[in-house]
């Protein structure tokens, strides 16, 4: 079964416009990688610091692995700061619809 996060962000006041920035621009690092399956970033339209970002990997060991690319780090490094705290991750299991694996 696929690996799947929903993950809620919320950035410091004032700083929502460059933590999408960054995380868009640290999600194309999975653009070439088979095991990224969906990766998307969205503002959420009630809360004016709030990120969603949702996750779809083929396995929950892919997704790890990915996170420990050395390029990636100093995108984490960057935006770790401009958080009000860690994500908020939901594990969700992902049952079908277009883009899910099936099985």
């Amino acid at each position: 079964m696929a690996f799947m996060l929903i993950n809620r962000l919320t950035a410091t006041t004032g700083r929502r416009d460059e933590v999408v920035r960054n995380l868009i621009d640290a999600g194309k690092r999975f653009d070439d990688n088979a095991a990224c399956l969906l990766y998307l970033v969205a503002e959420s339209t009630d809360a004016d610091d709030a990120i969603w970002v949702i996750d779809l990997w083929t396995s929950e060991t892919d997704h790890a692995a990915a996170l420990q690319d050395p390029e990636l780090q100093p995108s984490i490094a960057a935006t770790t700061p401009l958080l009000t705290g860690m994500p908020q991750q939901i594990r969700v299991n992902a049952r079908g619809g277009k883009g899910v694996p099936d099985g």
